[in-house]
């Protein structure tokens, strides 16, 4: 179903990269609220952990439209965000030959994820008054909650195949409950 509606890139010129930070902006600061948007003043949501990480977008093929953004953080020499801000059950594991990641700024825009209710954040639950509506610009998606994970399966499915390209071993994701779920029935441990 993915690859017959979307492609996903590999977003490592400036320009593609700028695409990644404008649909995380989008999500993060204008749709849910999770970043201040006074921070991006030229709406790029990004941060420090950017300089070694492998960015990944997803397009829409019929309208062009960028859907989805994802990205995978290094250890690069130093530890993964997710140790410095997480209390860990057991250490991250390191090796000189395989390598580990963070899968970390995983977001679909809202008019793929509009009829996706979760009852963990970040799947935000829309506001009836702020549904959004058809325009020449926006092209409504039917059956949100299929394309909504096949967008997210899209771009682990591409973070697979750039990790064993690349000698990444294991990944570490904090994500919701609902999604934690969906991981494990697709077979992520």
């Amino acid at each position: 179903m993915f690859d017959y509606h979307f492609d996903v890139f590999l977003a490592d010129t400036r320009e593609s990269k700028e695409i990644h930070y404008s649909i995380r902006y989008q999500v993060y600061c204008e749709e849910m609220g999770f970043e201040n948007k006074d921070d991006f003043p030229r709406e790029l949501e990004s941060d420090n952990h950017d300089q070694h990480s492998a960015h990944f977008i997803v397009r829409h093929k019929l309208t062009g439209q960028w859907v989805g953004a994802m990205r995978l953080i290094f250890q690069d020499g130093q530890p993964l965000p997710i140790e410095q801000y997480c209390t860990l059950q057991e250490p991250i594991r390191k090796n000189d030959i395989k390598q580990s990641a963070e899968l970390s700024r995983l977001c679909v825009v809202k008019e793929v994820r509009r009829g996706f209710v979760d009852i963990d954040p970040p799947n935000g639950i829309e506001d009836e008054n702020e549904a959004i509506k058809e325009t020449c610009k926006v092209k409504l998606f039917n059956n949100h909650q299929k394309i909504n994970r096949s967008i997210i399966w899209g771009l682990l499915n591409a973070a697979t195949e750039y990790c064993y390209s690349n000698n990444i071993e294991n990944w570490y994701f904090i994500t919701t409950t609902a999604l934690a779920k969906v991981l494990r029935k697709g077979g992520f441990n």
